[in-house]
């Protein structure tokens, strides 16, 4: 019984340093060079899509709104990527001056996504998010995928 809950607990710990390993790597190769969009990584023992979306966070109100957005993006660039999604955003901001003289004028964003899919891309997790050297907040999404 020790024994099975001992292996059990290795193998736990090796997937999560696995997995905290392939965030540092993603993030130095992502601060030498950025991009953005998917790409595939191999490492020794697997193969992972990774989805990489740049966010500008004065923009969201919310750290809800803006995980929410950058899972959209993510989704959208997996499906461009192995299916030929078409996808269209368009952000409307809208500027509507206050009734008093003197009144600051408020500035709400709208960004609309639409999407013309065949197929989709499930299993997409969060690997990572860390703010990059211009001070944008890029979040890393993965998926293994087989050779």
């Amino acid at each position: 019984m020790l024994l099975c809950c001992y292996s059990i607990t290795i193998f736990a710990q090796s997937f999560d340093q696995e997995r905290i390993a392939l965030a540092k790597f993603i993030e130095r190769m992502y601060n030498s060079s950025p991009f953005e969009g998917c790409r595939i990584v191999d490492d020794y023992d697997n193969c992972y899509l990774l989805s990489v979306v740049e966010l500008d966070k004065s923009k969201y109100k919310t750290n809800s709104a803006m995980n929410r957005v950058a899972q959209v993006k993510s989704q959208r660039n997996a499906g461009e990527f192995f299916n030929g999604t078409q996808s269209y955003s368009e952000i409307t901001i809208r500027t509507p001056k206050s009734e008093e003289k003197g009144g600051a004028e408020m500035m709400d964003t709208y960004e609309v996504i639409r999407t013309n899919s065949t197929g989709f891309v499930q299993q997409m997790a969060l690997l990572t998010n860390f703010e990059s050297n211009e001070g944008m907040l890029v979040f890393v999404y993965y998926k293994k995928v087989n050779q």
